[in-house]
């Protein structure tokens, strides 16, 4: 019998590792029953449905011929999955689906209804579930299905809830899919997601975690087993996937001290309750190689917080929160979410304002989703709130008792442009004098009357079209300078043009769900010099040649961009006051910008004349000789200094990787990256 498990990502620049936490604890806990490791065999790939089609996906699933496919369901990668499950089962009409996941848990007579392809749905915890179905269907026993606890199946052809299988209180007893082998660090972004707990114990309405599943913790021992696995395999990222980190912060500071004996040099991720942050962890934090610490505050209206019952004090939170802002080793990043029932559009825009005072290093923002079998959806049901929302896709709020479609319209809009220039919008709010949420609805009103807010969805890609950038460059110039007007400070509007110009251009070189700390230049507020992901080819800086370089016929291993920017990048980019931009000077400079081969994030190159006409002579034909001589036909020069260009542009990782592309989507690394060792110290 041939199991695969089919991760298919939702795109996001924030997962560090490709392949779900949630498949791994599933193939893991099956690997441990003696008959199933006897008689099955199981693979676990990945798919990035922003790059891949559904139809694309399911037919390199059919490729391998497999029996039995399971996928995890979320909200965001629900309707990927079942477009992929459609086709799947029109190619191998035999292979049994099988969905779990809270997005179709609770909801498992819907989807089982709905979805005539899918013959399985684990209903809650799917460990052991998914073992025994693998058992009976191993050893030929399919009377024994019904009987199976926690799987929501069809009996006599008609979609049937099983009989509730109790949640696993020893979590020790579940194997860890890292000391298994089951899972690995990833390869490609050389990170993980670990839990160390199931279960929350708050109760807000908007989330099903607290009140559908009781709160029980791994052992410390067992984390510090992985965490010592972790290490030993060079991990640079630790996303924490417990829904409150410092529920026990006892417990939260010893896993804390636990990175900190180990001496593991990563980035560690984590979710935090505001009211429970103190000067302890604070104090902690402090001493950790680097932490991002996530802080979901949702909504900074009294109102809005006692209706979904995530009751806090900004002005007690606030100034403890405060401290952990602009420490190099502490990344502060806010969540707040838009449409919760007792906000207005207008409370929205106070609570992403305050946000943006905080000058944490991310902001993130959501619009409402009323997730299946939460209180909140409850609530809309019993009529206790006026809300509508999509029940199909994504499940997002529409209007609500305070907010009409249009001011959903007019938050999603807001959420949009945040998401996609929060770096820029956190300069600008520096050196406009106004809240941050005005300037964001204000640049929406004016890319909506330009005809380019419908581009949304195209600058949420890598692929960018260069005229959509400069068009937006454009608008963006303009926007400033009346701002700059307005507010009689100096005009710098011609400084955040490229600010923005070179946002998109690196954009257009990286992929959506790259590793995220190797793009914190363009995502995150960060303007720090040592982030900021340029080399130079021009003349001064190029290498000696390598030998035969003259015989070489280069390739790029994907597209590369030329750009010309009025400012000097690494001058403009860590401005951040009115007077940090006003003492940048003009000072024209030409990039090239290529995507990384080992994490798939952009990155630019400076160039000159003879650089940037090289990479302009590359056909993937021509020899460097061959490139050389024409280089000394236009320009003058000697035809010998083509070969130290191909040089430098090898070492950066531009040429020669014709399989990135394939090996990426397939979540297969073979080589052995070429990219510059004095880049990875920063991190």
């Amino acid at each position: 019998m041939k199991i695969y498990f089919a991760s298919v990502q939702f795109t996001t620049p924030y997962t560090p590792q490709r392949r779900f936490l949630a498949l791994g604890y599933v193939h893991a806990n099956a690997l441990m029953d003696e008959v199933i490791a006897a008689n099955a065999e199981m693979v676990h790939h990945y798919f990035d449905p922003s790059i891949r089609s559904a139809e694309q996906i399911a037919q390199s699933i059919a490729d391998d011929a497999p029996d039995l496919v399971g996928f995890s369901c979320y909200v965001w990668n629900t309707p990927d999955i079942l477009r992929v499950t459609k086709v799947l089962k029109q190619i191998l009409p035999k292979v049994e689906i099988i969905l779990g996941g809270p997005e179709v848990s609770y909801h498992h007579l819907h989807i089982l209804a709905k979805n005539p392809e899918i013959d399985w749905v684990a209903v809650n915890e799917g460990e052991e579930t998914f073992r025994e179905l693998v058992r009976a269907r191993l050893e030929n026993a399919p009377e024994r299905l019904p009987a199976i606890k926690g799987l929501g199946q069809r009996i006599a052809g008609k979609p049937a809830s099983p009989e509730s299988r109790p949640y696993l209180k020893d979590l020790d007893q579940l194997p860890s899919p890292y000391l298994t082998g089951v899972l690995d660090v990833c390869d490609l972004r050389m990170g993980v997601n670990y839990q160390t707990a199931r279960g929350c114990p708050f109760v807000c309405t908007f989330c099903d975690y607290g009140r559908n599943q009781p709160y029980f913790e791994f052992s410390l021992e067992r984390v510090r087993a992985e965490f010592e696995f972790f290490k030993a395999h060079g991990v640079r990222i630790m996303m924490n996937t417990d829904p409150t980190f410092n529920y026990s912060r006892k417990r939260a500071e010893a896993i804390l001290g636990l990175g900190i004996e180990l001496d593991i040099k990563a980035i560690h991720w984590f979710e935090v309750f505001p009211s429970l942050v103190n000067d302890d962890l604070v104090e902690l934090l402090s001493r950790t190689y680097s932490s991002f610490v996530g802080c979901g505050i949702q909504s900074a209206n009294p109102r809005a917080m006692k209706a979904i019952r995530r009751v806090w004090k900004p002005d007690v939170v606030a100034p403890i929160l405060d401290k952990l802002v602009g420490r190099r080793n502490v990344l502060m990043s806010y969540e707040v979410i838009m449409g919760l029932p007792g906000d207005s559009i207008a409370d929205y825009k106070n609570t992403l304002s305050w946000g943006y005072e905080r000058n944490p290093v991310d902001l993130k923002t959501f619009n409402l989703a009323i997730l299946p079998r939460t209180p909140l959806e409850q609530e809309i049901a019993d009529g206790k709130w006026k809300m509508e929302y999509d029940s199909d896709v994504g499940h997002e709020v529409l209007s609500t008792d305070l907010m009409s479609r249009d001011d959903v319209y007019v938050g999603k809009g807001i959420n949009d442009w945040h998401r996609i220039l929060q770096n820029s919008f956190f300069r600008l709010h520096r050196v406009i004098p106004r809240p941050a949420a005005d300037l964001i609805e204000s640049w929406g009103w004016r890319v909506w009357t330009a005809g380019l807010h419908d581009r949304i969805r195209d600058l949420q890609v890598h692929r960018i079209d260069p005229e959509l950038v400069e068009a937006l460059g454009e608008q963006w110039r303009v926007y400033v300078k009346a701002l700059c007007n307005e507010q009689g400070v100096p005009d710098v509007s011609e400084q955040f043009r490229d600010l923005l110009r070179y946002h998109f251009f690196r954009r257009a070189r990286t992929w959506a769900s790259t590793f995220f700390a190797d793009v914190r230049d363009i995502y995150f507020n960060e303007p720090y010099p040592e982030l900021h992901r340029f080399f130079d080819a021009r003349g001064r800086a190029l290498p000696q040649a390598a030998a035969n370089a003259e015989r070489a016929v280069p390739r790029f291993g994907g597209e590369v961009g030329l750009a010309t920017f009025a400012y000097d990048m690494h001058e403009l980019f860590p401005a951040l006051t009115v007077e940090d931009f006003v003492a940048v000077k003009p000072r024209t400079t030409e990039y090239a910008f290529f995507m990384t081969p080992d994490t798939g994030a952009g990155c630019g190159i400076l160039v000159d004349a003879p650089s940037k006409r090289f990479i302009e002579l590359v056909d993937g034909k021509r020899t460097v000789a061959e490139i050389g001589a024409l280089l000394a036909a236009e320009l003058g020069i000697d035809a010998a200094l083509a070969a130290r260009i191909h040089t430098a542009l090898t070492n950066f990782g531009v040429f020669d990787q014709p399989r990135f592309l394939v090996d990426f989507e397939e979540g297969k690394v073979s080589w052995q990256s070429c990219f510059p060792e004095h880049f990875r110290a920063y991190h």
